[in-house]
């Protein structure tokens, strides 16, 4: 009777474990939990519903022109010495400035097979709030179907913000990712290098922005402090 008794509660506590820890995951789903600091990039992750994999957001303020991250950022010719494990790349249609589709390979370390994307990014400045923004996905395109080098990976999802603040040349750089990259690889090892991803993109675009002596002219004056409203003359008597 007494082990019956025993066993009986033992399962109701398991139960209300299981319980607790479900509701508590779920509680924390959508919700930015942060996980350190890498390289000056403080860095967080995030559950999304529906995968194992989360996503990842990494933001840092640096002593940096925006306009030199812009000239950086927007030079595809740079990507190869900024972007982490860059091996190849190819424009496949760019609307505009701001837009491009192209096609992106990641060289990943033995044995582990490289990584491909085909990738529509589609820039915004908010001129007003010396803002600027970058979505990035995957697409599906006929003129670049899978190729043998590499697993077709996808990108769900990856936000660039770079806001240029007032009255100094300072920037603060903001990334966020949610990326499958397919294969046979288990979901606990992408999340743990996937984390590390933030502060290597953010990172490797200062320090190459560091390097570069131009300012992208449409950001020039964007670190500029707002004029202010002249007082109100008063009435007179």
């Amino acid at each position: 009777m007494m082990l019956q008794q025993f066993t009986r509660r033992s399962i109701l506590a398991l139960t209300l474990c299981l319980t607790f820890l479900a509701t508590a995951g779920f509680a924390q789903e959508g919700s930015w939990e942060s996980i350190g600091t890498y390289d000056g990039v403080k860095v967080w992750r995030k559950q999304i519903p529906g995968s194992d994999l989360f996503a990842f957001k990494g933001e840092i303020t640096t002593n940096l022109h925006i306009g030199k991250i812009m000239n950086t950022f927007l030079d595809r010719d740079q990507r190869k010495y900024w972007v982490d494990r860059f091996k190849e790349q190819k424009m496949i249609e760019k609307p505009n400035p701001l837009s491009e589709l192209y096609w992106i390979h990641f060289e990943l370390p033995f044995p582990m097979t490289d990584r491909d994307y085909v990738l529509k990014a589609d820039g915004q400045n908010d001129v007003a709030a010396h803002v600027f923004t970058a979505r990035i996905k995957s697409v599906v395109d006929g003129r670049k179907g899978p190729d043998d080098c590499c697993v077709r990976a996808e990108a769900k999802n990856t936000y660039y913000r770079f806001e240029a603040l007032p009255g100094s040349e300072k920037t603060k750089l903001t990334v966020e990712v949610h990326t499958d990259p397919k294969g046979s690889l288990p979901d606990w090892l992408i999340n743990l290098i996937q984390k590390k991803w933030p502060s290597k993109t953010l990172s490797g675009l200062i320090n190459r922005a560091k390097a570069q002596n131009q300012i992208a002219p449409e950001y020039a004056n964007w670190h500029d402090a707002p004029v202010a409203a002249p007082a109100p003359t008063p009435l007179q008597p």
